[in-house]
């Protein structure tokens, strides 16, 4: 369902909000730009913000980005999250790709510099996405980062295009007119059902909705589990605590007691021992460089094609086996964010 929205900064003005609210679905409001300074915030951004959460309009918000390095990009993370704490937001919050003097900056820099924006961001609960002109997706932010996060595209047209899947916001227009808004302003379509995914996920200040548990005929070989106890065989009574609380089911023994089997012998665990399932893998306390040992130590399956699979779920569409590859890969199981 496409949704029709705005996105406004200070230059739109005192808005009329209860007359904007009849033609839109969601806004976008500009928060500021650049570095965590308060004359830098926008003038209006409180009015709107607070203004929509009266009104219960939908929005997210967006920081106009100069950063030039890693400091400056955890400037502006820093400025943004100081002025959105106070709201629950149902719609991302974009980092503007677009001034000139970024333009300028080694593709390598920009995505480094994106990475500490987004990282941060994420750190503290909220849902991070970036905002650029066709051309700049195009030429300029084709890094792999670019691939994990919500993608709002800028392109002036009656069609966005062959590449309209790879984005989920479309700012289509920048000269619309609203009710309520004297003046010309952006016009978006939002593709995805981003309501639904933040109030659940429990981003931007939302308390995170318990996720349904599975019925334990669910379970099957190869799903990641957490668990708080195993038995050494499939028929034990005995509880022991095990030295890892997650691991893949490799084995199942119909009508044992304990039935699933963890890993290469981690253990054995029943319906009542297993805790919940994992979308996201993690191996915190590996410290060696081998993204197939890491696999490995936790139980899951690291040929190439299992890998090559797990690399496209986390943006990685043309996996190799690269010692580049491998490496980010290996950062994400570490930091516990890798998805399966």
């Amino acid at each position: 369902m496409v949704k029709d929205g705005i996105d406004v900064s200070q230059y739109q003005g005192v808005i009329d909000w209860e007359t904007a609210k009849q033609y839109i679905d969601f806004a976008i409001i500009r928060c500021g730009y650049g570095q965590d300074i308060p004359g830098q915030d926008d003038k209006m951004f409180k009015r709107n913000a607070d203004e929509c959460t009266r009104l219960g309009i939908p929005f997210g918000v967006y920081l106009y980005s100069y950063a030039q390095n890693e400091m400056e990009a955890l400037s502006e993370a820093r400025h943004v999250l100081r002025l959105i704490q106070n709201y629950k937001m149902e719609y991302p919050i974009y980092l503007d790709l677009e001034d000139p003097r970024v333009g300028r900056l080694s593709n390598d820099q920009i995505e480094r510099n994106s990475r500490v924006f987004a990282e941060e961001l994420e750190r503290h609960g909220y849902f991070p996405g970036f905002y650029a002109s066709y051309y700049w997706w195009r030429t300029k932010l084709t890094g792999t980062l670019f691939k994990r996060y919500t993608k709002w595209v800028a392109r002036y047209a009656d069609e966005l295009g062959p590449d309209a899947a790879l984005f989920d916001m479309w700012q289509y227009s920048d000269k619309g007119f609203v009710g309520g808004i004297d003046g010309p302003v952006d016009l978006d379509y939002a593709f995805r059902d981003f309501p639904t995914e933040i109030r659940a996920g429990g981003y931007n200040n939302f308390t995170k909705e318990e996720p349904v548990v599975p019925a334990p005929e669910n379970y099957k070989v190869g799903d990641h589990i957490t668990f708080d106890h195993v038995f050494i065989s499939s028929d034990s009574t005995v509880p022991l605590i095990p030295y890892m609380n997650h691991g893949t089911i490799t084995r199942i023994q119909e009508g044992a007691r304990n039935p699933y089997l963890i890993g290469d012998g981690l253990g054995w665990v029943n319906n009542e021992s297993i805790t919940g399932t994992m979308r996201y893998l993690s191996n915190p306390t590996y410290r060696g460089d081998s993204f197939v040992d890491a696999l490995v130590q936790i139980g899951i399956d690291a040929s190439f094609e299992n890998r090559k699979r797990i690399a496209q779920a986390n943006g990685i569409d043309n996996y190799t086996g690269s010692a580049r590859q491998n490496l980010e890969l290996l950062r994400l199981l570490q930091e516990g964010r890798l998805r399966q």
